[in-house]
């Protein structure tokens, strides 16, 4: 039945737009495909059609006890800690699916850089069944959760993990600085804002502090991240600018 539920998410946010997407005709498995979504990876467009297929049978814990069921229908209550950024479009308007029945839905997003990590998207979805020789309709609400993950791109892929560093002020007007463990005369950092875009300033470094200094003034309000690379070690660090 779990596989049921991870199927719903991708069809279940669009109340208002229907996806512009076919059903994979090879599924016949019951559950989702793929079975992994791909990174959303910053500064890139996202796009993903994934197909859902509803088993009509099927068996369930029901008081402590399995039983052969029918589905008759399943419907998604809710859906929650999805990144920024992202939404769905289902090939259908409900957020009800029949048992047995085929779909599909696309995933877009535009990834930004405040949104860099792992989520897991919790989903409640309630069933409404039979048990194979009663005649009485029941119901079962169930949740369950799919993962998700947004990298930074291109040569910023191996900085999305890096080590946190201690960046003050934060929030910050103009000067900027960035705490370092140790500095080599190769280190390369670089400022981006959250849509993965390099701002294009230089870092000053201050050898008696062990800092780096950004000039932050030019900068318009919003959320940003530093990514950099010294004595072989990857480091990242967010920041607000005022």
């Amino acid at each position: 039945m779990k596989k049921i539920y991870l199927s719903l998410v991708a069809l279940s946010l669009s109340m208002a737009a229907l996806a512009q997407c076919t059903p994979d005709p090879s599924v016949t498995k019951p559950g989702i495909s793929p079975a992994k979504l791909p990174d959303g990876i910053v500064g890139e467009p996202y796009s993903q059609v994934v197909t859902l297929l509803v088993p009509l049978d099927s068996t369930i814990l029901y008081q402590g006890t399995p039983y052969n069921i029918r589905i008759d229908s399943a419907t998604v209550v809710s859906i929650g800690d999805l990144p920024t950024g992202f939404g769905y479009e289902a090939n259908k308007a409900t957020r009800t699916w029949n048992g047995g029945e085929k779909g599909c839905a696309r995933l877009f997003g535009n990834p930004i850089a405040s949104s860099v990590g792992f989520y897991v998207v919790s989903v409640k979805v309630r069933t409404f069944f039979k048990i194979i020789g009663l005649p009485n309709q029941l119901d079962q609400l169930d949740s369950s959760t799919i993962d998700f993950r947004v990298v930074m791109g291109n040569s910023l892929q191996e900085f999305a993990h890096g080590n946190n560093l201690i960046a003050y002020p934060n929030p910050v007007n103009e000067a900027l600085s960035i705490e370092l463990p140790s500095y080599s005369s190769n280190a390369q950092f670089s400022l981006f804002n959250n849509l993965g875009q390099d701002m294009q300033i230089t870092p000053s470094f201050s050898p008696q502090t062990g800092e780096i200094k950004f000039n932050t003034s030019s900068l318009t309000a919003g959320i940003y991240m530093v990514y950099g690379q010294s004595n072989g070690k990857n480091y990242q660090v967010r920041f607000i600018k005022q």
